[in-house]
């Protein structure tokens, strides 16, 4: 495939930060972020990513458009059905499609619209947070990126993994992306939603500790759902990484669905415990723990909506989504 030169991102929260300066930077005109209505006009003051302030060039997602080379969707679960209408004007014969969410299927879910063909994976392990319009994102954090099996690498993803380095966004070429994306989402489920649930920033993952045994509880319902729905194998080595990762987290830092929770926004447990509880039923799993996961962040996001009964004035804190 020949070199990337076009690329258009909606969804430009924190995980739309990671890619955003540099292929602007890079491409120039060539790139756009997309976005309308109130979110375009707060763009359209710029943002803030790791301390630089930075201007995109904005489109809105109806009217004509040319095809480009690269369709990068960083929104969150509940709003990717729409994003994947949006950016229709965008996707031509030969558009690579690039969702970078969280969750299992979103590449599926891709390639059920555009066709499979046009479809590549990727993993964000980058710790990342955005609010009003301030991001910041560890620059040591990795996008992993490929087909789902990458032995060798093929010209689209050669020809992404070019565009990224060129752009000074970290990447790496994985051999299995089926396997990589179990493992992040693992990490996902065991390490964001007890942090949540509990309110408590990561420093509260210590060997021994009582979060400790929820998280190792949850990576073991994970696993086995896996096992049962993929096929794929996650060993005690991929535990014992997730184990490393947690551990030398800044323990400060707060998971995005304890940020979301923090704003009074909708969150992603669905997506992560609500998918586990999914799958253990369907494989006749028990996962009690992602369970309590679900229940537990349903129960928050209810007091923050103001529908329990009994409340003292539930305050809301509604941040605006870029």
């Amino acid at each position: 495939m020949r070199e990337i030169r076009t690329a258009a991102l909606i969804g430009m929260g924190a995980m739309g930060a990671v890619f955003a300066p540099g292929l602007s930077a890079t491409l120039g005109d060539g790139f756009r972020v997309v976005a309308g209505g109130a979110r375009k006009a707060r763009l359209a003051r710029g943002v803030t990513v790791n301390g630089a302030p930075v201007t995109f060039r904005l489109t809105e997602p109806e009217g004509p458009a040319e095809p480009v080379d690269l369709v990068i969707l960083a929104v969150k679960d509940y709003a990717y059905r729409e994003a994947l209408e949006q950016v229709g004007r965008f996707v031509g014969e030969d558009t690579i499609l690039l969702p970078v969410l969280n969750g299992l299927d979103c590449a599926r879910q891709a390639g059920e619209v555009y066709g499979p063909e046009k479809v590549l994976y990727a993993s964000m392990w980058v710790d990342a947070s955005m609010e009003n319009g301030t991001a910041v994102y560890n620059p040591r954090g990795m996008v992993r990126i490929g087909e789902a099996r990458n032995d060798p690498p093929g010209p689209r993803v050669l020809a992404l993994e070019g565009l990224f380095r060129r752009a000074g966004v970290r990447c790496r070429v994985e051999p299995d992306m089926i396997h990589c994306i179990w493992l992040k989402f693992m990490g996902n489920v065991s390490e964001n939603l007890p942090c949540a649930l509990l309110g408590v920033p990561y420093g509260a993952y210590r060997e021994g500790w009582p979060a400790d045994g929820i998280r190792r509880a949850l990576m073991a319902e994970v696993a086995a759902v896996a096992r049962a729905e993929a096929g794929v194998e996650l060993t005690e080595e991929d535990m014992a990484l997730r184990n490393r990762i947690v551990y030398n987290q800044d323990p400060a830092s707060r998971p995005s669905t304890l940020q979301d929770l923090d704003r009074g926004r909708q969150t992603e447990v669905e997506l992560f415990a609500g998918t586990v509880v999914r799958l253990g039923e369907k494989h006749g799993l028990p996962t009690p723990v992602s369970a309590v996961m679900l229940q537990g962040i349903r129960a928050l996001e209810a007091k923050n909506a103001g529908t329990i009964p009994g409340l003292p004035e539930a305050a809301r804190t509604l941040a605006p989504l870029f």
